[in-house]
């Protein structure tokens, strides 16, 4: 089936994507494996429908490249996930702002996440990570097992609070992290377990603001005195509700998606020991039992390849979504006006056209030569374009800290019998959870 798309000066014929037939029941269980299904099934695009609206799931790196950055103009994030899910939690923070006031607070915040302004969080990452590998001494001793998914949250909860408010929240780490779980697992904003969990974040964020408020003076080096001395260009400062969409955004964003990330990492490596022992031969060459600064990142060139390998597999932005505000052309398809627009990194990062053996762990896919010959969006687990993660470059500089720490001093032997899947939410989790002892090297 074609339609015809007329303009000023010429008219093209366009196809129309094909409809998928699925069982829509696997969209609700586990949508990232149904999108997996989808591309397997129909191919590079593929109709189908998920709320109320019909949207159309694109799997070929072109199209993405077209949504996200070369066309990125014509879409906005006016969708389900963004504006009835994400809204309800961080406000209008950078994740779900729209233009302008997006355009004026990523100017704004832009300047806290380059890699020179970053190297400052350096020594919070490597304490926060020693604190943890102290407290697993025990459970390395007595064998007793753990959850991992569960300890590496708590990990980049602790480090992004200090990094946001020079503040240890040891004392309510435990609370903040059931709170921001209930927020973004349950999934129904409206939900009594989701307004007391968001009144309760509410009450610490403000509070934490109002604090620094009265006191002018405190020139802590952290990202929230950041967001309160930034200004606009008529010389105003954010308003407290402004500070607090962006601190809840940074919270959220910056502890969910690392953690699921190294939570994903463990549970490969313990099942790929060949590649766990590569990694343990490169960090004892360079480091030698020494603690990791950012100066060395250069030299682990396998650690950082580790960490590109488990965000292909399991992407924590597993979907990206977008609506289009006029017609387009994706490699000629029509996408009508209004139409939503999915890509899942999970099932790109799966194509059989980019990736040899999908499924397989693999971290030497990374290597020069092989990456140089993929396409642009083959791989992209920050999103891209001008809406690309802003904490990218925070997030894998805390990831290379935490695997170097840990795995100098820990291996983890998985429980056989503890089911680990994932869990599809706003990020990909494992659902269960991952049950590993620790054996000390």
């Amino acid at each position: 089936m074609s339609v015809r798309i007329a303009s000023a000066d010429t008219s093209t014929t366009l196809n129309q994507p094909p409809v998928a037939h699925l069982n829509a029941r696997d969209l609700v269980r586990a949508p990232h494996l149904y999108m997996l299904e989808l591309t397997r099934t129909y191919g590079d695009i593929v109709q189908y429908r998920a709320t109320l609206d019909f949207a159309y799931l694109i799997n070929h790196p072109d199209y993405v490249q077209q949504v996200l950055l070369t066309n990125a103009h014509n879409y906005n994030k006016d969708t389900f996930l963004n504006k009835y899910l994400l809204v309800a939690i961080t406000g209008q923070g950078l994740l779900t702002s729209e233009p302008p006031l997006w355009r004026i607070q990523r100017r704004l915040i832009q300047p806290a996440f380059h890699r020179r302004s970053l190297v400052k969080f350096e020594n919070v990452m490597v304490r926060e990570t020693l604190a943890t590998v102290a407290d697993w001494q025990a459970h390395a001793k007595s064998g007793q097992m753990i959850d991992i998914a569960s300890e590496m949250m708590k990990l980049t909860l602790r480090i992004i609070s200090e990094c946001l408010f020079s503040y240890d929240i040891s004392a309510q780490v435990d609370e903040i992290r059931e709170n921001l779980d209930v927020m973004v697992t349950i999934g129904k904003p409206k939900h009594r377990k989701v307004q007391d969990a968001l009144a309760f974040m509410n009450r610490v964020v403000y509070g934490i603001i109002d604090q620094r408020r009265q006191r002018p003076d405190d020139e802590r080096d952290d990202l929230l005195n950041m967001l309160l001395t930034a200004r606009y260009d008529d010389g105003t400062g954010m308003s407290d509700q402004q500070v607090r969409d962006e601190v809840i955004t940074l919270l959220v964003a910056g502890h969910e998606t690392t953690a699921n990330t190294l939570s994903w990492l463990w549970w490969l490596l313990a099942q790929n020991p060949h590649e766990r022992e590569r990694l343990d031969a490169e960090l004892d060459a360079v480091l030698n039992s020494r603690q990791i600064s950012v100066t060395d990142f250069e030299e682990l060139p396998f650690t950082r390849r580790v960490i590109d390998e488990a965000m292909r597999l399991y992407p924590s932005a597993w979907t990206i979504s977008r609506r289009a505000l006029a017609d387009d052309d994706l490699g000629g398809y029509h996408i009508p006006a209004q139409a939503i627009v999915a890509m899942s990194p999970y099932a790109m990062h799966r194509h059989p056209d980019y990736w040899d053996d999908p499924e397989r762990f693999d971290p030497d896919r990374f290597l020069p030569e092989h990456a140089e010959n993929r396409p642009r969006f083959a791989y992209f687990p920050f999103g891209g374009g001008a809406r690309m993660c802003i904490g990218d470059q925070f997030a894998l500089m805390e990831s290379m800290i935490i695997v170097s720490t840990i795995a100098q001093h820990y291996r983890m032997r998985l429980d056989p019998d503890h089911p680990v899947e994932g869990h599809a939410l706003v990020t990909l989790r494992p659902r269960y959870g991952i049950m590993a002892s620790l054996a000390a090297r």
